[in-house]
C-alpha cells in the first residue's frame, strides 16, 4: 500500500473543509473527506489552561500524531468499517465503537513515537501522557459538567488512552493496536 500523507491545516476561529464547517470549539480533528488534520491554534493553550495539561512540544506533537492515526485508520478502512458497525447500534454501543477508533489513534500516535525516539527529549512523553489524562472523557466531563457519564464517552478514559499511547510507544508493533477486540 502507497501511503500518501494527510495535509495540516492550521486555522484560528472557524474554518471550511469536506467535512463541513468547524470552530475552535471542536478541538483538533481529521477530516477523511480532504485527508487534511486541522489544528486551532488556540487548542494547544486551552490544553493547558482548560484541561489541565502540562504542555510542552511533544503534547503537540501526540495530538498531531493521534490526527494523523485517523488518517492512517481511514487509508486502512477502518474508519469506514467501524462506521459501518455503528449502524442499528444503540447510542452506547456505537460510542464503545468510537471510543476504539479513538484508543487506536493513541496506539498509532504511540508507535509513532516510538519510531521517531531519537528526536525526543527528556519529558517528551511525560508531556504526552499529561496531553491524554487531560482530555481523556472523564476528565473532561468531570472538569466541564462536575460528574461522569461513561456511556456517553467518546475518546475513552485517561486511563485508557494512555494505555495505548503506552503500548504503541513500548512495543512499537502496529499489529498490536487492536482495541476493537477489547471494546464489551
Amino acid at each position: 500500500m502507497q501511503y500518501k500523507k494527510p495535509i495540516l491545516v492550521l486555522f484560528t476561529g472557524s474554518v471550511e473543509t469536506a467535512c463541513g464547517g468547524a470552530s475552535s470549539a471542536s478541538g483538533p480533528f481529521y477530516c477523511p473527506g480532504d485527508q487534511k488534520v486541522y489544528m486551532d491554534l488556540a487548542f494547544f493553550d486551552e490544553l493547558q489552561t482548560k484541561f489541565g495539561a502540562s504542555g510542552g512540544d511533544f503534547a503537540t506533537a501526540y495530538v498531531i500524531a493521534h490526527e494523523v492515526g485517523h488518517h492512517i485508520q481511514t487509508l486502512l478502512g477502518t474508519s469506514a468499517k467501524m462506521r459501518q458497525a455503528q449502524q442499528g447500534k444503540s447510542e452506547a454501543d456505537a460510542n464503545k465503537l468510537s471510543v476504539a477508533l479513538e484508543l487506536q489513534a493513541d496506539f498509532y500516535a504511540g508507535v509513532w513515537a516510538k519510531y521517531n525516539q531519537e528526536n525526543l527529549d527528556i519529558g517528551d512523553i511525560d508531556e504526552a501522557l499529561s496531553a491524554a489524562q487531560a482530555v481523556g472523557d472523564d476528565a473532561i466531563q468531570k472538569r466541564m459538567q462536575g460528574h461522569v457519564v461513561p456511556e456517553s464517552f467518546t475518546h475513552g478514559t485517561s486511563e485508557q488512552r494512555k494505555y495505548w499511547f503506552m503500548k504503541g510507544y513500548t512495543t512499537g508493533d502496529i499489529r498490536q493496536g487492536d482495541t476493537f477486540s477489547e471494546v464489551d
